[in-house]
């Protein structure tokens, strides 16, 4: 089962991948190609129910989020029901930290020409850009607003799906409120995101990788806007860049006062 479990979890971000990358993308780049490959048959399936390839996604997403619950619920601690609600769970915590992730590249990048990971990055948040219009936002005001938006609904979302599967339980409210910073939060002290990104960041510059590989574009493309304040501080010695170090230690610290602060709150 657990087996089982994590090939749905890579095939759910697959799918998502799948939906911001463009076909001309994946005809001249071999990661985004196989990424199609890989996710094809899946959308094959779901074309009987939907003709775009939108459609064909959230459908695909949709039952594999009911088939990770109800093999939750069929381990015996959960329910049917919990079970999906674990799942729809996962998938919001998911899309929730990864939109994190872009937020953070996108506030600490400057880029000066456009790269693979800006068009993802791009894709993914035009739908907070057609809300900001309807709304009216101001431009330097845009990453608040978008930060405000990702915090909200997923305190919506959770809090809702909570609600309706868990037999009508609530969230303390503080940690409803504080669930998400954790996530985001998360995101940084090892085994976190950004931590691994920034070490194999590290480790990739004593190889000299192809620089038009799209994966190492990508890890370029992540950890280079978080080291980017860090350098701006930090001189080389003697060449050696030890601003990953630095970082990952500020992490690491980072994340154990946040956890303290949390917890105190939560305390009251």
């Amino acid at each position: 089962m657990p087996l089982l479990i994590s090939l749905i979890d890579i095939f759910l971000i697959l799918l998502l991948l799948r939906l911001l990358i463009r076909s001309n993308e994946a005809y001249y780049d071999p990661i985004y190609r196989l990424i199609y490959r890989v996710t094809d048959p899946v959308l094959k399936a779901s074309s009987y129910v939907s003709r775009g390839v939108q459609g064909q996604v959230l459908v695909s997403v949709v039952v594999l989020v009911l088939v990770r619950g109800l093999i939750y619920g069929s381990g015996g601690a959960d329910t049917a029901i919990t079970g999906i609600g674990t799942s729809l769970l996962e998938i919001f915590k998911l899309l929730f930290q990864a939109y994190a992730v872009f937020w953070f590249v996108s506030v600490l990048s400057d880029w000066s020409y456009r790269t693979s990971i800006q068009g993802i990055i791009d894709r993914a948040f035009h739908p907070f850009i057609r809300l900001s219009w309807r709304f009216k936002i101001r431009k330097n005001h845009y990453y608040a607003f978008v930060l405000a938006a990702l915090f909200i609904l997923y305190i919506l979302l959770s809090g809702a799906v909570r609600y309706l599967l868990f037999q009508g339980s609530f969230t303390p409210f503080a940690l409803v409120l504080i669930e998400p910073f954790l996530l985001v939060l998360a995101l940084f002290p090892f085994p976190g995101f950004f931590s691994l990104v920034i070490i194999v960041g590290a480790l990739l510059s004593w190889v000299n990788p192809d620089p038009s590989n799209s994966i190492v574009m990508a890890i370029y493309g992540i950890s280079e806007p978080l080291l980017a304040p860090f350098r701006r501080i930090i001189p080389n010695l003697g060449g050696f860049d030890i601003s990953p170090i630095i970082a990952l230690f500020c992490f690491q610290l980072i994340g154990s006062l946040g956890r303290e602060l949390a917890a105190a709150l939560i305390r009251g």
